[in-house]
């Protein structure tokens, strides 16, 4: 096989030898969100220069891009796991609902529980917002995808939020004896600015709820074996009633046993698969003629010779592994040239993630977003 300087190659054509090494098989669709990167992977694997979509069946856009198993289903839940967590979420309605009873007609105590509410409390009730649906699934969905930093930036800027918030706001807050934040912005700056900032503070927290309900949907869906639409609209509903019943009451106790069940449950689950999990991570890319190491420690184990074009680099050895067209060991390799470690300097390093803009402008957009915004 001859060997490829990877410095000439055009795009297409590292991704044909990419793809020639790689198990081509895809659902009919689309694998890209720009059509003509779609149609330009769908051309090389489909050996057809019409083409546009991906059209050979049994398997999924992770395997035929990138070589990667398609994700395995996931396992109905264990019998009367379910049962058990309804029961926990009826126990925290009950809560919420009991609430009603210290309330007593008075608009403070529904809105800002009477501002007697003990400092254990505030701390249980403000914990309890990192293990929410949107927080746990999503910030940690993302860590896992993609980097630390892309799970860490929402409760990194929530955190600064809230510090700025007890430094800045909350005396003069309560000095004014204020039952909501356009409250303290009619007091100073008058009515349209209250409309304004309720109006904001409504479409934010909005797309916030949307996205716990959306995470406590998904739960009850995959409990209770119910459609997603059916799931989100019964946690709206349950939400809503107790809410409504006690007011910043029941939210606080409510998130209280909230708080005590999830930091628990997470603990607990994080401990169990460290010491439980196997390490599935793969071994280093083999690569592909002139395909170039990115380490001393993947070059010795698989005996790489030094590049062609350059002699200090360490490259696939072509002799040992690929001898002729019909006898040869190779995979994708990893985009673009080695397996390369992630940056530790995500967050600090302008070029960690290109092109320009990139995770790190978005990341830091977002911890400013919350810090200052929420």
């Amino acid at each position: 096989m001859t060997r490829i300087t990877t410095g000439a190659m055009s795009r297409t054509t590292l991704l044909s030898i990419i793809i020639g090494f790689t198990k081509l098989e895809s659902a009919l669709g689309q694998c890209f969100q720009d059509p003509d990167t779609n149609a330009e992977w769908a051309q090389i694997i489909n050996n057809d220069t019409t083409s546009t979509e991906f059209s050979i069946e049994g398997s999924c856009c992770q395997e035929t891009v990138c070589g990667l198993g398609c994700a395995e289903e996931t396992p109905p839940p264990a019998k009367g796991f379910g049962i058990a967590v309804m029961v926990a979420i009826a126990f925290f309605v009950v809560v919420g609902f009991a609430s009603v009873f210290v309330i007593k007609g008075k608009s403070e105590n529904f809105f800002v529980a009477g501002r007697s509410l003990p400092l254990w409390v505030i701390t249980a009730t403000l914990a309890s917002q990192s293990i929410d649906s949107n927080a746990l699934l999503g910030c940690s969905t993302l860590s896992y995808k993609y980097h630390f930093w892309d799970g860490a930036c929402l409760p990194v800027g929530l955190g600064c939020s809230l510090i700025l918030n007890s430094i800045f706001l909350a005396r003069h807050i309560n000095r004014d004896g204020a039952l909501t934040l356009p409250d303290v912005f009619a007091k100073r700056y008058g009515k349209l600015v209250e409309v304004m900032v309720s109006i904001c503070t409504i479409t934010s927290f909005l797309c916030l709820l949307a996205g716990n309900l959306v995470g406590m949907g998904a739960i009850l869906s995959y409990l209770l074996s119910i459609s997603p639409e059916g799931a989100i609209w019964m946690s709206a509903a349950l939400v809503f009633a107790y809410t409504v019943a006690g007011g910043l009451y029941s939210v606080a106790y409510t998130d209280v046993l909230q708080a005590a069940v999830g930091w628990l449950g997470c603990m607990t689950l994080a401990f169990y698969s460290i010491a439980n999990e196997e390490n599935k991570a793969p071994p280093p890319s083999i690569g592909f003629p002139s395909y170039m190491y990115p380490d001393d420690a993947t070059c010795e184990m698989y005996d790489g010779v030094p590049c062609e074009n350059d002699a200090t680099a360490c490259c696939y050895n072509t002799e040992k592994w690929c001898p002729s067209d019909d006898n040869c060991v190779v995979d994708n390799g990893a985009y673009p040239f080695g397996d390369q470690r992630i940056f530790h300097d995500q967050m600090t390093n302008a070029h960690s993630l290109t092109p320009f803009p990139n995770a790190v402008v978005f990341n830091w957009a977002t911890i400013f977003v919350l810090a200052f915004g929420n």
